[in-house]
């Protein structure tokens, strides 16, 4: 999931399509366990509060 955490969002689709159809239970818990961290980097950015002013 290092692919997430680099923004390559291909390479991370790749990654859990593969994890999706991996026997070994350790491997597929690890990707969970990437797959939230990522989730809590998302969440805890820090956005303003107001959105991006339009092009002119």
């Amino acid at each position: 999931m290092r692919a997430m955490l680099a923004g390559d969002r291909v390479g991370a689709r790749v990654q859990l399509d593969a994890a999706e159809n991996e026997p070994s239970p350790l491997v597929r818990a690890e990707t969970l366990v990437d797959a939230l961290v990522w989730l809590n980097v998302l969440l805890d950015v820090k956005l303003s509060a107001f959105p991006d002013r339009p092009p002119e």
